[in-house]
């Protein structure tokens, strides 16, 4: 499991991975995380080469296979005059775990009956079934994040992410930079500032001491 710190690292270097998944309590960290990852691609190209789909606007069985099918047909197209293609869903859990609705149907693959003395055979993947395949072969020039909530960790689509995915944690904060940083970002998210003497100050009054060193902060 990696840490948003680490995350950040790859984003500004530019190389990333084929597949993440943000995890954790913090709904804003995780949400803003996912939106660094347009920063891989220029701006001036992001229209091209960013997608954001929401998967809490799929609410039965059928609008859920539309977006699988959506996200897989964006995730296999070549990214355009840019090194990667950026896909990002919010509200993953939504898509990955999702709770049955009256107007869900038993989504199975086409089944051919079988001729005489023969057997029936499989003829097409169910869309979770081609997720799936996707999350264990995925495109190489793709960044493919799901941005989730909790998680049924015995989903086989959730195992499948957390063995090939680089999972990440949004819900601790693992040192005082880190912490730091995320007091700085809520600050500037309502276009205010904070000072560094602030910061150490509500972070000594609010945080654990085993994140400070001697009982200093360390930036």
């Amino acid at each position: 499991m990696s840490t948003v710190a680490e995350i950040r690292k790859q984003i500004k270097s530019g190389k990333t991975g084929p597949l993440y998944l943000l995890e954790g309590d913090d709904l804003q960290s995780r949400h803003d995380l996912g939106l660094e990852f347009a920063n891989i691609v220029d701006e001036g190209l992001q229209a091209f080469n960013v997608q954001s789909f929401y998967a809490n606007e799929a609410t039965n069985q059928g609008a859920r296979e539309q977006l699988i099918g959506a996200l897989l047909s964006n995730a296999r197209t070549l990214p355009m005059m840019a090194p990667r293609r950026v896909i990002v869903v919010h509200e993953a859990d939504r898509l990955l775990a999702p709770k049955r609705g009256k107007d869900d149907e038993d989504g199975e693959a086409a089944v051919v009956p079988a001729g005489k003395g023969g057997k029936a055979k499989r003829v097409a993947l169910t869309p979770a079934e081609e997720l799936e395949a996707y999350v264990e072969n995925p495109e190489p020039m793709t960044t493919l994040v799901f941005v989730s909530g909790a998680l049924d960790a015995n989903r086989r689509i959730v195992k499948l992410l957390r063995k090939h995915a680089d999972v990440v944690d949004c819900g601790s904060l693992h040192d005082p930079r880190e912490a730091a940083t995320w007091i700085t970002k809520r600050v500037e998210k309502d276009e205010l500032t904070i000072e560094a003497k602030a910061i150490t100050l509500l972070l000594q009054a609010l945080i654990l001491p085993s994140m400070f060193a001697n009982g200093k902060m360390t930036f």
